[in-house]
């Protein structure tokens, strides 16, 4: 059992310095042999139409090499190991995936944005 974890931690060690992911059998989006697997059962997201691995694509289509401004956001100790397992099975960046988020809340909620500017202009 020892040898196996090993190795299996080995071959996580090869396949994120290659950029390569190797899926898993615990993966819920891509089988064990690269099949897709319906998503739908359990997938929350799913609810409003949305399936993991539609959003899982955007976030690697999401083009974050021309910012330049640099944050530390505060997380909790559940949200960074939740982060830490997405790039394990998906082999996406804890940086890109906080960075979509917050472009895909402003551009979900215009809202924030006419809080602000109308905050900015009552400040005045």
């Amino acid at each position: 059992m020892k040898t196996q974890m090993k190795s299996l931690a080995d071959e996580l060690r090869k396949s994120i310095g290659t950029g390569e992911v190797i899926p898993s059998n615990k993966d819920p989006v891509v089988g064990a042999k690269g099949k897709k697997v319906d998503a739908t059962k359990d997938d929350p997201v799913s609810g409003k139409g949305k399936k993991a691995s539609d959003i899982i694509s955007r976030i690697r289509e999401f083009d974050c090499s021309d910012q330049k401004h640099l944050l530390h956001p505060r997380l909790d100790a559940r949200t960074v190991a939740l982060l830490g397992r997405l790039k394990l099975a998906s082999g996406l960046d804890m940086n890109r995936v906080i960075a979509f988020s917050i472009v895909y809340l402003f551009e979900r909620h215009p809202e924030i944005k006419s809080f602000i500017k109308e905050s900015l202009e009552n400040f005045e």
